[in-house]
């Protein structure tokens, strides 16, 4: 199982920019390669927004990263200049196990 961790700075948007963003990366959730996603804000961080996603496998997790929905919400990030660490783990899990 692959993890697809990816950290959003939202300090330089809105709120409104960055809700539209939240909704937009939470709609990814319906994409046959995504396992399972989860979007929140940070805790200690209240400008950063997390995504957490999981894919069966490491195809999965390329078939997604260029994937036709997938594209322009990566593009709108980068107009809008917001900085992102990305971060992939593969665990021995299998995707039946998530909540």
């Amino acid at each position: 199982m692959i993890w697809h961790v990816v950290r959003f700075d939202c300090t330089e948007v809105d709120e409104e920019t960055r809700q539209e963003l939240e909704a937009s990366l939470a709609a990814l959730a319906e994409l046959d390669e995504v396992a399972w996603l989860r979007v929140a804000r940070d805790v200690e961080e209240p400008t950063v927004t997390g995504l957490l996603t999981v894919f069966a496998d490491v195809e999965a997790l390329t078939r997604y990263r260029v994937h036709p929905e997938h594209l322009p919400v990566v593009e709108r990030i980068k107009a809008l200049g917001i900085p992102t660490v990305r971060l992939d783990i593969a665990t021995d899990d299998e995707p039946a196990d998530l909540p």
